[in-house]
């Protein structure tokens, strides 16, 4: 009866997260702005792999299926200003939801990074920041109340889930696993 309460609140918490993101809770942010990009307005484009099995294109957001947790994973794409491209990549897991802004410019090169992760357990946890020598630099790095969305000191339970506080990092837009989609 606890594990069943325990996945079905995991379950609520990570749709809850992945309608936020769609919403756009992200918008404004440092990378947004350093790519030129405006995350209020309709993405231009919509990839997901919804069961882990392959990436797809979608027309808009509502056609796209619902993601697998620990597996499914979909982006969103603005194009920015100097050619620059904004890419949201949300990762839905059974404990926490990942959401990765990449910024790159005109060639294809990572120039910011936003990282953020919230768990089923009320706290989170983001990093943004420009990219140097294939490491983020990051201006935050913090963990929050994702109720409140105040800043909390590190959690205990985050000790538990070190990779999880580390975001997939593509040094090139051609790294994508949805590259090859970009040019149709």
């Amino acid at each position: 009866m606890i594990r069943t309460t325990r996945i079905c609140s995991v379950l609520l918490v990570s749709l809850a997260c992945m309608s936020c993101s769609f919403a756009g809770w992200a918008a404004g942010t440092q990378t947004a702005q350093r790519c030129g990009a405006n995350q209020d307005h309709p993405a231009s484009r919509i990839f997901a792999d919804s069961d882990g099995q392959g990436w797809h294109e979608y027309q808009n957001v509502k056609s796209v299926p619902e993601l697998q947790l620990n597996g499914g994973a979909a982006a969103r794409l603005w194009s920015g200003g100097n050619g620059n491209l904004l890419i949201r990549v949300e990762e839905p897991g059974e404990d926490f939801t990942a959401y990765t802004d990449y910024c790159f410019d005109r060639i294809g090169h990572l120039l910011q990074l936003r990282y953020e992760l919230r768990t089923a357990w009320g706290w989170g946890y983001r990093e943004e920041g420009s990219f140097a020598n294939k490491k983020i630099k990051p201006d935050i790095s913090e963990f929050f109340s994702t109720k409140t969305e105040q800043l909390i000191k590190k959690p205990e339970q985050a000790d538990d889930v070190p990779d999880a506080l580390k975001p997939h990092i593509y040094l090139w837009k051609s790294q994508l696993p949805f590259f090859k989609l970009l040019s149709k």
